[in-house]
């Protein structure tokens, strides 16, 4: 069996030394630490949040980074649970770019005195916050698989909907277990029925754009409108 020789020339191998010492020199002077972080893709989190989590900063080096990429995701998104996944990548061999990817949030529950992050299928973070964020509903009095099935439904709604939503409220009866009331960020207030609420919801803004006066909406057995007692 005949073995190929690799046959480096005199220049070609000037050119190997040259850059090792080089990449030595490089990775030993504070040109290898990090520079500037730029963190994209955040939605809900704060960019400063997730580069303080991931306990990168000045004095870190991109080598050291790139090495540890896997455990410094994953202890990322331990802290941070609303992380879906998390990338690193480089630029100008100084500036470190985190690409992030968010769960989606689907509102909040007040509870402990504090509000929590819904996610997808109605998973909780466990991350006590004094207030909610963004324009995201609240639940109220939803055991753990109604609030899934819930946040699920608030998922599916048209974004014209879904921005107009302030509160869900577990509401059942004897008559309708399945009963539901909704406060309305534009004033109004819904009556709904988990069963058919995702089909019917869609046709709010047109019921509550022929509204004279502020009111209730009622979608647990029809489609009818009327206005507050008292209102005049």
């Amino acid at each position: 069996m005949l073995r190929k020789r690799i046959r480096i020339s005199k220049n070609g191998l000037i050119i190997i030394i040259v850059f090792v010492i080089v990449l030595i020199a490089y990775f030993g002077s504070s040109l290898s630490k990090v520079r500037n972080i730029n963190v994209k893709g955040v939605n809900d989190l704060g960019a400063q949040q997730v580069i303080n989590a991931t306990k990168i900063d000045d004095n870190s080096t991109l080598l050291n980074v790139f090495l540890h990429h896997k455990t410094i995701a994953k202890e990322t998104e331990q802290k941070l649970p609303s992380i879906k996944s998390i990338s690193f990548g480089t630029h100008n061999l100084r500036d470190l770019t985190i690409k992030v990817s968010e769960h989606p949030t689907l509102g909040f529950i007040n509870k402990n005195g504090g509000y929590y992050r819904i996610i997808n299928n109605g998973k909780i973070i466990n991350q006590k916050m004094s207030s909610p964020i963004g324009n995201y509903p609240t639940y109220s009095g939803f055991s753990a698989s109604r609030l899934k099935k819930m946040s699920n439904i608030y998922a599916e709604l048209p974004s014209n909907v879904k921005t107009n939503v302030s509160e869900f409220y577990n509401a059942p009866t004897k008559l309708n277990p399945y009963r539901i009331k909704i406060d309305m960020n534009d004033g109004n207030k819904v009556i709904a029925d988990m069963r058919t609420v995702r089909t019917k919801l869609k046709y709010y803004p047109g019921m509550a754009a022929q509204m004279k006066k502020k009111g209730v909406i009622d979608l647990e057995i029809g489609a009818y409108s009327y206005p507050f007692k008292g209102k005049k």
